[in-house]
């Protein structure tokens, strides 16, 4: 997205999965939820409060802060009040690609097995129409296609 010229805020938790392991925390995430949670759900508001003040017709999140609801609630330590602050937060769409274990790799960043990114994915999904937004499920194709379909989406509705 940001190739083509489109405002895109990135995903931001790798940046404290890095800050856990500099603290030798080697699952920051699992070992304290709330905490590296909490780091996400401030740095996403403001990622959000900065794209209402952007001019551009479309802007983009690599994720949103119903995600920080959605592994919480997944890994059963849900905060609550955060839950009700949701509404505040409309996206237009969310577009949402589901795991493929054809390409699927753990690594330092990315800790969950296959099967928990699926799990993690049905959360997501829950969450963000639990909050009455339009969910557009992106098929498994190349980059480029995928691209296209969300350009066409927003741009066609």
């Amino acid at each position: 997205m940001i190739a083509e010229g489109y405002i895109c805020f990135k995903e931001i938790s790798r940046d404290f999965i890095k800050l856990g392991k500099e603290k030798g925390i080697d699952n920051y995430f699992k070992e304290d939820p709330h905490s590296f949670s909490n780091h996400l759900w401030e740095r996403r508001k403001e990622q959000f409060t900065e794209a209402q003040q952007s001019e551009e017709s479309f802007v983009f999140f690599d994720r949103g802060v119903h995600d920080v609801v959605a592994y919480l609630n997944h890994v059963k330590a849900p905060i609550n009040p955060w839950e009700k602050e949701l509404d505040q937060f409309r996206y237009d769409l969310v577009f949402l690609v589901k795991p493929v274990a054809l390409i699927y790799t753990q690594d330092e960043d990315r800790m969950e097995t296959f099967d928990e990114a699926l799990k993690v994915h049905e959360s997501l999904e829950k969450t963000y129409l639990k909050s009455n937004i339009e969910v557009i499920h992106i098929p498994f194709t190349t980059p480029e296609k995928r691209l296209n379909i969300i350009l066409n989406q927003c741009i066609n509705g």
